[in-house]
């Protein structure tokens, strides 16, 4: 392997492109190539090093904390590499195709997660990423104040730290699974190995670490939303029922209302730590089809002693049926909705989220896609409902402005995000101002006289 990377050093001038993919976490990084065919290759990666693999799996982060940077062959900009890579600071490319067959182990390469270029690196530059790459830089003069919040999504509790010191309004997106699949054994097997109590421990635990950093700020934690094929990867996965769209399949509260007893273990991690005094976790129930879905979440809430009345909860808005039925959704009691816009995406234009073969096709600005939104929004507020945004476009500047028009609560984005999201926010707030303040000018109204 040594002689093939001197070989390919060799023959390929620096800057030379090697590959290309999606850039899904900014940021430039430099160093040796190490490419993971297996998860029981993780423990290779050392301090500095390029992970080159397939897919990263939950298994992996690990790994990908130490890494300089992260490529893989196949998934989008909503995969598991995207999303941890961009709360764990790490340049990051996906859906390269052929990033494991064209780079060999050692090989010293330069990846861009901005552009998704990947090249041969100078031979001087020795460092595995420029000083401060990672750190989240704020703009100058401080923060600006708005009446839209802006908060931070957050998957992995360790970087729960970094997410509460860009000064985000709280936390839009705790995504459970994570937690849960970290621990590498299916909830079942976790159960069955160490008992209820130890699940129930391990869940409050970490949900405890993002909600310490960010009191009194609010932290929405989403309920379990993992697809079977990663779960089918950990301990106990082999009695996951096969599916060919996965993402389609059971997952999210309809895996959650067929596995009750489940469910009510993750609601009691939460009921802890509101009897702890966190006050500022909320629950939020994913991927909801109608008002019934819904109700049958909250009588298990109501059913683990989850006091209501105290504390907010809501749901994930994220199928075209639970768009059409917002309405009966919002009687249900809910105190927010969350627009989960990479499902909503891929569910309305039939483009699978993962699949890197139609990555091109997924369009979060899609007419039909902004329409969708702005009805969720219209009926939110029409009943003092609280919307936030909490999917991969809310980091997008363009997509922060036509929220804020539309009249949403929040938007939460991404760690790297929340500096320019805000001042995206803060113009488009002065901006409708002056379109109100010249209305009236324009139309003083009646002269008296």
């Amino acid at each position: 392997m040594a002689n093939q990377t001197e070989a390919v050093d060799e023959e390929l001038e620096p800057g030379t492109e090697l590959t290309t993919g999606y850039g899904s976490s900014p940021g430039v990084a430099t160093g040796p190539v190490k490419i993971i065919e297996d998860i029981e290759e993780a423990d290779r990666i050392d301090e500095g090093d390029v992970i080159v693999t397939e897919m990263t799996a939950p298994d992996m982060v690990p790994a990908m904390k130490r890494s300089a940077g992260i490529l893989t062959d196949e998934g989008g900009m909503t995969s598991h590499a995207a999303i941890v890579s961009r709360e764990l600071g790490v340049p990051a490319i996906v859906g390269c195709g052929d990033a494991t067959d064209v780079l060999t182990d050692g090989q010293r390469v330069t990846l861009d997660g901005q552009k998704g270029t990947v090249v041969v690196a100078e031979e001087e530059v020795e460092d595995a990423e420029p000083e401060g790459s990672r750190d989240v830089e704020g703009g100058s003069g401080g923060p600006p104040t708005t009446a839209t919040e802006v908060k931070v999504n957050v998957s992995i509790p360790d970087a729960a730290q970094r997410a509460a010191d860009t000064g985000a309004d709280g936390v839009g997106l705790l995504r459970l699974e994570h937690i849960l699949l970290s621990t590498s054994k299916t909830p079942e097997k976790y159960v069955a190995d160490h008992g209820e109590e130890a699940f129930v421990k391990e869940i409050s635990e970490e949900i405890r670490k993002v909600a310490d950093a960010f009191y009194p700020r609010p932290v929405r934690a989403r309920t379990l939303d993992a697809p079977t094929d990663e779960l089918a990867e950990l301990e106990g996965g082999e009695s996951e029922p096969h599916e060919h769209n996965p993402m389609l399949g059971y997952r999210g509260i309809r895996r959650s209302l067929k596995e009750p007893e489940m469910v009510k273990l993750e609601l009691r991690a939460f009921k802890r730590l509101h009897d702890m005094g966190y006050d500022n976790v909320e629950v939020m129930f994913p991927l909801p089809n109608d008002a019934s879905d819904v109700r049958r979440a909250r009588e298990l809430m109501d059913e683990v002693g989850i006091d209501r009345e105290k504390h907010d909860w809501g749901a994930m808005v994220e199928t075209p049926a639970s768009i059409r039925a917002i309405d009966e959704i919002i009687d249900e009691g809910i105190d927010f909705v969350a627009l989960g816009t990479n499902d909503i995406v891929q569910f309305m234009l039939a483009v699978d989220r993962n699949n890197a073969q139609v990555a091109d096709r997924f369009d979060d600005f899609h007419p039909t896609i902004l329409e969708a939104m702005a009805e969720v929004i219209e009926a939110c507020n029409e009943h003092d409902v609280d919307t936030t945004i909490t999917g991969q476009s809310g980091s997008h500047p363009d997509m922060a402005k036509f929220l804020v028009e539309k009249g949403i609560t929040s938007l939460s984005s991404n760690i790297d995000a929340v500096d320019e999201v805000r001042r995206v926010v803060a113009r488009a707030e002065r901006k409708l101002q002056l379109d109100e303040a010249r209305k009236h000018v324009d139309d003083p109204g009646p002269r008296l006289g």
